[in-house]
């Protein structure tokens, strides 16, 4: 009975985790992942046990060494790839010497994230991460720096966006669904006529750096109860994609409107209380 209650157990929690990947955005690559719903990219290394090992020990300290090295290549390889505007990728930005040294630094200071693998053909696998926010301190200007609402609130040494009072709007929700629409780091939300609503400027550098500048997800629910927007966020619609990586959303200029509404009361666009739906 305890063994039976135990299985079923262990299943439910395995349903419950897999719900709860399938609401999140995540690109998944051959070793590793870009989690846009959880701000962080991930490498998987692996090290095969060197011919020159003396003993077991060093062999397997020496090939955890090699899968270390292995997925901090791999994590530089899968940050290449990470989209960061409508118009421009990590790999077009690391051209820059100084933007590519920096990369590389943070990178070396990766997490390992569980213990490693030892497998059956004496290779050992392991996995490290980043948060997206180390790489967003580094690409994101130094002087974005949000036009303040009437009633705003404030400053604070805290990087967490404060909640919303009883009653108001605690964040926003663009539905772009359908639209074929893909995630970034710094995505924008634009008007019909091609201005930017949400953008470089519109937002305090700290919110974004510290939790994205928008949050991703793939259903109305798991949006409406992630802790960036939860209470009783603002959604609107998207209208169509713009920019050749199709990361920016147009949104109709009434609903412009309402959101310029509720960022004067709530302050939702400069702490980055931003949520985008994808398919």
């Amino acid at each position: 009975m305890i063994r039976n209650g135990m299985i079923k157990l262990i299943g439910i929690s395995v349903f419950i985790l897999n719900i709860a990947f399938s609401q999140g955005v995540v690109t998944q690559m051959e070793k590793g992942s870009v989690d846009y719903s959880a701000q962080a990219i991930n490498a998987v290394g692996i090290g095969f046990v060197p011919t020159n090992a003396v003993n077991a020990g060093q062999a397997r300290r020496m090939a955890l060494r090699i899968a270390k090295q292995d997925a901090l290549r791999q994590l530089i390889e899968i940050v290449n790839g990470v989209t960061l505007t409508s118009e421009t990728t990590m790999s077009g930005a690391m051209v820059d010497d100084v933007i590519n040294t920096k990369v590389r630094g943070f990178i070396r200071g990766a997490r390992q994230v569980g213990q490693p693998k030892y497998l059956s053909d004496t290779s050992v696998e392991v996995e490290f991460t980043v948060p997206m926010s180390g790489i967003s301190d580094i690409m994101l200007p130094p002087l974005t720096v949000a036009v303040a609402p009437t009633n705003n609130v404030a400053g604070s040494e805290s990087a967490v966006a404060p909640t919303t009072t009883s009653g108001g709007i605690s964040g926003l929700v663009i539905d772009a669904r359908g639209l074929k629409a893909r995630p970034a780091m710094a995505p924008q939300i634009l008007d019909q006529n091609g201005n930017a609503v949400y953008g470089p400027g519109k937002y305090d550098r700290k919110y974004a750096v510290s939790n994205g500048v928008a949050g991703y997800s793939k259903t109305l629910e798991a949006a409406q109860n992630d802790p960036r927007v939860a209470g009783n966020p603002l959604v609107v619609k998207g209208l169509a994609t713009s920019g050749t990586n199709r990361t920016d959303i147009t949104i109709s200029n009434a609903d412009v409107s309402r959101i310029d509404v509720a960022n004067r009361n709530s302050n939702i666009l400069n702490d980055c209380r931003v949520l985008i739906l994808l398919d």
